[in-house]
């Protein structure tokens, strides 16, 4: 019962087309009933009674046979009305030229239809109103009187006959409609079986090709989801592998000299073993961190987000790097307003200038200076970190944001993955970073441009 009831795209075809047909047939009904209440329309019918009539016996030079044709018009009107029960009634009378009443119909009794001859008029013959038509035929005076028609009856009557009509064409109708579109859902089947048949790691396109041009679009999409999910997957499959790989060296390194530590017999050598084993932990600790820091602003969807003085907080993070860049006889300078309020994620933005940072300052050598600039224009928020250090080789160039990729150019250790976290993290508040030569083309310029929130 439930999956009689379930809606579907057919099921709404055939409720729009009942839908259709119902104001069609209302609106049908509602302009023939309109036309069928015209006074003009109703006295049409009458005098082209009369004028027939007068046709027929103008023709005629006896009384007898005129007196005939007029009463068996009348008849044939009368069981017309009965057959299709129509209260109404149509009154004929025929006289001679000198006023001689020759016939009239039962229904009037005695009463006597006046009116101008060739015009219409209305009468009350038994407490009805009447209109009334008048022509002369040769010999013969005709009159035509006919009552007026319930509105009720009218408008039951066209209902009827319409419904009756529509219900004989509606089949007609949804047949064609209904093949339609069953052939027109066929390739929506088609794709729906391939995908159902496939693998859960086949990510591998449709290769559905409707011809129809309004299925191309998510046939088209589909394929495009797809192509994603299967970046996506490869992208975490390279993620895991990568982490393993990088985390595989510390934890050797921690295994080996904890093993030193378990069996040297000398002081110098357990102090030495020592260095090394915090080196190694010191390093896997950075990389977890900056892993679990990458994982959280993975992604394109911004956060939560709040109004805060970003100035404040970019002095803030200075601060906590100036006793590492003294110790390393670096100059950092920061060049913003004093107050800078703006609406981000406060976290994204963190780990954004934290890695900027940190990365100027793990590869620039003494006596270089770090320049942060801070600034707001147009909606967006931007932060440059500047440093004239030694720059980045231009083959290296097209991947420093990529997920543990070092350049070769330089001989500093690290992770690999602090650039990745400031592109992703851009990317989390709808923003972007790119990368620009420092001062005179020496060092490098980074500039981050985040969008306000809409």
């Amino acid at each position: 019962m439930l999956k009689i009831l379930r809606p579907t795209l057919v099921g709404r075809v055939v409720l729009a087309l009942m839908m259709a047909f119902f104001i069609a047939w209302m609106l049908l009904s509602a302009v023939m009933y309109m036309g069928a209440t015209d006074p003009a329309i109703s006295d049409k019918s009458i005098q082209d009674v009369g004028l027939g009539l007068s046709a027929s016996l103008a023709r005629l030079d006896n009384a007898g046979e005129a007196r005939a044709v007029a009463a068996a018009t009348s008849e044939q009107i009368e069981q017309l009305y009965r057959a299709y029960d129509i209260p109404a009634i149509m009154l004929i009378q025929l006289n001679a030229q000198d006023g001689t009443r020759l016939y009239s119909s039962p229904a009037g009794g005695s009463a006597l239809l006046g009116g101008d001859a060739g015009a219409m008029s209305t009468v009350r013959v038994g407490g009805r109103s009447f209109r009334v038509f008048k022509g002369t035929a040769g010999r013969w005076s005709v009159t035509v009187a006919g009552s007026r028609v319930a509105d009720s009856f009218l408008l039951l009557s066209i209902a009827r006959d319409l419904v009756y009509y529509l219900l004989i064409a509606f089949p007609c109708i949804l047949l064609p409609v209904w093949i339609a579109v069953s052939r027109g859902m066929r390739p929506l089947r088609q794709m729906s079986k391939r995908i159902a048949a496939r693998g859960t790691d086949d990510m591998s396109p449709t290769g559905v090709d409707p011809k129809y041009a309004e299925l191309r679009p998510l046939a088209g999409a589909l394929d495009r989801l797809l192509a994603q999910l299967r970046e996506k997957i490869a992208r975490e499959h390279g993620f895991v592998q990568d982490a393993a790989h990088e985390l595989r060296t510390p934890m050797a390194v921690i295994s080996v000299q904890a093993h030193v530590l378990a069996i040297e017999p000398e002081a110098q050598g357990r102090r030495e073993a020592q260095r090394h084993l915090d080196h190694a932990i010191a390093r896997a600790s950075h990389l977890i961190a900056q892993l679990l820091q990458l994982a959280r602003v993975e992604g394109t969807r911004i956060g939560d987000t709040s109004v805060i003085d970003v100035a404040h907080l970019v002095r803030h993070e200075l601060a906590r790097a100036a006793q590492t860049a003294m110790d390393n006889d670096i100059e950092l300078a920061l060049e913003a307003p004093e107050r800078l309020p703006f609406s981000l994620e406060v976290h994204a933005f963190q780990s954004i200038l934290a890695n900027l940072l940190d990365n100027a300052l793990r590869y620039a050598r003494a006596g270089a200076n770090i320049v942060v600039e801070l600034a707001k224009d147009d909606g967006y928020l931007t932060l440059v970190v500047t440093d004239d250090g030694p720059g980045i080789a231009a083959a290296d160039l097209a991947h420093v944001f990529e997920r543990f990729y070092r350049a070769r150019s330089q001989d500093t250790t690290g992770t690999g993955l602090g650039l990745a976290i400031v592109r992703q993290a851009a990317l989390r508040m709808n923003g972007t970073v790119t990368l620009a030569p420092g001062p005179d083309g020496h060092g490098c310029r980074f500039v981050v441009r985040i969008a306000a929130p809409g």
